[in-house]
């Protein structure tokens, strides 16, 4: 396609209030979006706060010999245990960092997690 042809659609498109504009012509095709026709970012927000591996390795709930068991629509105060994460070196514990209702619970007892992987989210009181 010839930049001349490009650049005269460009420059006619400036001075009209399309968002969007395709050419097409014998064979050669040409669309030209301006920043108004592409869609805005989808805004999510959520109550939940999320509680991430803080490294990469296996997660435990608890100690070999004891039970932690945690359900969805369990209460947990902020600071509680929720397990830790084991890796090479050391074992990283994972606690709550808010006080409220355990809604989620993603993490299963002996997994492979990597680190910022969600394991938890709850929802704050």
């Amino acid at each position: 396609m010839d930049t001349k042809l490009i650049t005269e659609i460009t420059d006619w498109m400036k001075t009209t209030d399309l968002a969007e504009f395709c050419y097409e012509n014998k064979g050669d095709c040409i669309e030209v979006k301006t920043q108004e026709a592409l869609p805005e970012p989808t805004q999510f927000t959520c109550s939940l706060t999320p509680v991430t591996s803080p490294a990469i390795g296996i997660y435990h709930a608890a100690a070999k010999g004891k039970n932690l068991v945690l359900k969805e629509g369990q209460t947990i105060e902020e600071g509680a245990a929720l397990g830790w994460v084991e890796t090479v070196s050391q074992k990283h514990q994972i606690t709550s960092p808010v006080s409220g209702t355990l809604r989620v619970v993603t993490a299963q007892e002996g997994a492979a997690v990597e680190f910022g992987l969600p394991l938890f989210f709850i929802e704050k009181k």
